[in-house]
């Protein structure tokens, strides 16, 4: 027994609900109120083999169903259901690991775990919306590798999620207020250029010189 307003009445009236039939109707006049209510008791019904079962679907921790039950009211039948937020959350862990193989950032797992609990802590705070999931797994991941002190530059980032370089500044420093990380020393400060000079040296196919042209480079860089 509740209180509702009857149109029929024009006023507030009782009103019963019968569960079992769907509907909320007046005490007073009989006018049917609200012929969408649905139970929250399990219902069951019959197999082909005479068993009974429990109607409705089981939904686990990730979302993701694919039992199938038919209701013994309105005849509906639930199917395969996925949540979005699990689908989301799922997808960003994609694409973090995406760009990570791409980049031969190393140790995989660590940095792109830590890159993946930003991601949901973004989730959690609607960062998503309105922004590419690969922008702001790039963020994600770039973050960690700045706390790590990995030598990657945002355009490095940019490349591989084929997204202007000043895009993803704008989302890198968004997430970094949204986390408030921007005061963050290891945020805030300048980036290191010693920490690329072997990465590009590498890249030059110096053969044994490569380590002596690092250390020269090393060197002036210090004395700037």
């Amino acid at each position: 027994m509740g209180v509702a307003w009857c149109e029929n009445c024009s006023s507030e009236v009782d009103a019963e609900t019968n569960e079992s039939n769907g509907f909320t109707c007046c005490t007073q006049c009989g006018k049917i109120l609200d012929d969408n209510v649905f139970s929250t008791d399990p219902t069951f019904s019959k197999t082909a083999g005479g068993a009974s079962q429990v109607d409705g679907n089981f939904v686990p921790e990730s979302g993701i169903s694919a039992s199938v039950g038919r209701g013994t009211r309105g005849g509906r039948i639930f199917g395969l259901q996925v949540d979005s937020h699990e689908k989301t959350i799922n997808k960003g862990k994609y694409e973090i690991s995406q760009v990570a193989d791409r980049l031969g950032i190393r140790p995989r797992e660590d940095i792109t775990g830590a890159a993946h609990r930003l991601y949901k802590l973004a989730v959690q705070r609607n960062f998503t919306r309105g922004r590419r999931t690969q922008q702001v797994a790039g963020a994600c991941l770039y973050i960690v590798c700045r706390q790590e002190s990995r030598p990657y530059m945002l355009i490095d980032f940019s490349d591989v999620v084929q997204t202007n370089v000043y895009v993803l500044g704008a989302v890198f420093l968004q997430l970094c207020r949204l986390l408030r990380l921007e005061q963050h020393p290891l945020i805030s400060k300048p980036i290191d250029p010693s920490l690329f000079i072997h990465r590009f040296a590498d890249k030059l196919n110096l053969g044994r010189r490569m380590h002596a042209v690092a250390n020269t480079a090393l060197r002036l860089g210090a004395s700037m």
